[in-house]
């Protein structure tokens, strides 16, 4: 009755309402065919209430409890998709993000046929741009405090990492500026 009345709050979109049913019925389920539904809606309900933090954690134990599920394919690009969301602007640390690009790759080479791919090509092309940006500012952070040597060797090590980067052009100029305010 729980399962049921669970699944029912989740088509009616009352997210908290199904995670609390779907989180009272877990032990009942643990060890049965349903025992995956479950673990599923309650991880997708978490997703939905935009609650990615807790949606990626269960996501994950989903993917590495239940590999052969219906829903693997879901949970995967979920987990994927939350760590995204989660992921900081360029100015804060970028650890989560390599953590998401890394779950992004994991889901296209684990699913070259879906047709969620043009989404997570875009959602890489975002998270590769935060590195480069958060690169490009803690380069320019040396530039603008006056450490300049400090500046040209992250300047140069930032072009070496990512010679594709759209401030390419600024870096080159940012090392040239401190190479000379330097010998100045």
């Amino acid at each position: 009755l729980m399962y049921e009345h669970g699944l029912m709050y989740y088509e009616a979109e009352k997210w908290a309402k199904s995670i609390t049913l779907f989180e009272a019925c877990e032990r009942v389920f643990h060890g049965t065919i349903k025992e995956d539904s479950v673990a599923f809606f309650k991880a997708r309900s978490y997703f939905k209430n935009m609650d990615y933090s807790m949606s990626s954690t269960l996501f994950d134990e989903f993917r590495r409890s239940f590999g052969r599920s219906a829903f693997i394919e879901d949970a995967e690009a979920m987990y994927a998709i939350s760590l995204y969301n989660m992921c900081p602007p360029p100015e804060r640390d970028q650890s989560l993000t390599t953590q998401a690009i890394v779950a992004i790759s994991e889901f296209m080479s684990h699913y070259p046929e879906s047709e969620q791919l043009s989404l997570f090509s875009e959602m890489t092309d975002d998270l590769t741009w935060r590195l480069h940006e958060k690169s490009f500012i803690n380069a320019y952070t040396y530039y603008k405090i006056g450490r300049y040597k400090s500046a040209i060797v992250a300047f140069k090590n930032v072009m070496k990492r990512y010679p594709n980067s759209p401030r390419y052009e600024d870096m080159m100029y940012y090392t040239t500026v401190s190479a000379y305010r330097l010998a100045s």
